[in-house]
């Protein structure tokens, strides 16, 4: 616990030699700064030169159990429960990314501040009965949405933009602060909204 929130460079420079060994893969020159919480660090894969800023949570591994309703994402190259992060890749501070149905993040990528990324979601429904009624507790009857998230290259995701489950996000694209992102968008997309619609190419 106090190497979690240890300060300034000794701490960065501790968590990179005391973390490496229990990620499943792991760069070089990741910096993972204080009050970062990791679970199911052996589901998560690491390039190199990346940033996670302070107060981040991020979790990987199997799914919850209770009633699923999955959304297959072809676009996602790991397993269930993998979190996938390329190089160059900066987390800012107080993001939350759960890997529960696959995340994958590429080259170059972006998350702006209280960004939250979500492979796997609770839904207010059973979704083979529409009729019934049901409640989200306990969580482990309750029924959820799980589908890998897919960030490819040098995509940017604004302060507070949330990603739902089983979204892909083609590369070169920017999603504006705020965004709630469900669905599939195309390469050079620059997106806004809720739910976030291509406003127009972020390149000309």
């Amino acid at each position: 616990m106090t190497l979690i929130y240890l300060p300034g460079d000794a701490g960065i420079k501790l968590r990179s030699i005391c973390y490496k060994p229990f990620f499943k893969s792991c760069g070089k020159r990741v910096y993972i700064d204080s009050g970062v919480h990791l679970k199911g660090m052996k589901y998560m894969n690491l390039g190199s030169d990346i940033h996670i800023d302070k107060n981040c949570i991020i979790q990987a591994g199997p799914a919850s159990t209770g009633i699923q309703k999955k959304i297959e994402n072809n676009s996602f190259s790991g397993k269930e429960g993998e979190l996938l992060i390329g190089n160059q890749v900066h987390i800012v501070q107080n993001c939350m990314l759960f890997a529960f149905g696959g995340i994958k993040i590429g080259n170059q990528c972006t998350l702006s501040a209280s960004t939250k990324v979500y492979s796997q979601s609770n839904i207010p429904y059973d979704p083979d009965d529409k009729g019934k009624i049901v409640s989200i507790m306990p969580y482990n009857t309750a029924n959820f949405i799980i589908g890998p998230v897919v960030l490819m290259d040098n995509v940017w995701l604004g302060l507070n933009c949330i990603v739902m489950p089983g979204s892909t996000i083609e590369k070169n694209s920017f999603a504006q602060s705020f965004s709630l992102i469900k669905g599939n968008f195309s390469e050079n997309s620059y997106l806004g909204g809720q739910p976030a619609k291509k406003l127009r190419s972020r390149f000309e």
